[in-house]
């Protein structure tokens, strides 16, 4: 079953973004474990992942705040693209060492919640 915003209480998009330049190729299998989602089964998950629009969405679990956000365009095959990306720039909600850090932060997410290897 597919994980939907409506499936955990999150506060709004940040207005303060940055652009992270994260590029991703995800076979059609991967695409579709990532646009599935992952809602946090227990208080030891820090996140709640779920896709919207084309959207991706890591939100902290805890406090509801959208930390990262990818636009994926899916081929005709299933397969997926990573086209766009920010992080949360909001000193309140999330406080980031580098955009590197970042990168490395969702490439772990997809890796540990889904199983996908970074390419």
């Amino acid at each position: 079953m597919d994980v939907k915003k409506s499936d955990w209480k999150t506060m709004p998009i940040p207005v303060e973004k940055a652009d992270l330049g994260y590029q991703k190729f995800f076979r059609t299998v991967d695409a579709n474990k990532i646009m599935s989602g992952y809602k946090p089964e227990d208080m030891d998950d820090r996140w709640f992942i779920y896709y919207e629009d084309s959207w991706v969405y890591f939100v902290r679990s805890w406090t509801g705040y959208h930390i990262f956000g990818f636009k994926l365009a899916v081929s005709s095959n299933g397969s997926a693209n990573v086209i766009a990306s920010w992080a949360n720039r909001n000193n309140d909600e999330y406080q980031s060492r580098s955009k590197e850090n970042d990168i490395r932060t969702i490439n772990d997410l997809i890796n540990g919640i889904f199983e996908v290897e970074p390419s």
